[in-house]
């Protein structure tokens, strides 16, 4: 049992609402993706080189530690949970963006991905 500060609480519920449309959106793109070949006048090669397989299980998975790293933030009840949550969420941020820098879609906007999970950090780190 931990106590989570204000700030912990507020960055686990923005984590569960990222974590859940982030699982809404991937349920979504697997669905459209065999509709979406039917489709004339789209170029697939973009959409099929960025929901491969394998992104669209490390979407899934992160999206699940996001929701499970914001419950346990938030309910302070095993911070030992939260931290392995936030470690998974955080090792496939990294992963995600070295797949950015190698299919050369890498920006400077993919900073902002990492504020969120840098102050559930500090919260986590602030919290007894």
């Amino acid at each position: 049992m931990f106590k989570p500060t204000r700030l912990l609480k507020v960055v686990a519920v923005l984590f569960i609402i990222s974590g859940v449309l982030g699982i809404f959106g991937t349920a979504v793109s697997y669905i459209m993706l065999p509709k979406m070949r039917k489709i004339p006048g789209i170029d697939m090669s973009t959409i099929e080189a960025a929901l491969t397989p394998l992104n669209l299980a490390m979407s899934a998975v992160s999206c699940i530690c996001a929701v499970m790293a914001g419950v346990f933030g938030f309910s302070g009840r095993s911070k030992k949970s939260a931290v392995i949550c936030a470690g998974i969420y955080m090792v496939l941020l990294f992963i995600s963006v070295v797949q950015m820098v190698m299919d050369g879609t890498f920006t400077m906007f993919v900073a902002v991905d990492f504020i969120l999970p840098v102050l559930y950090w500090w919260g986590l780190y602030q919290s007894e």
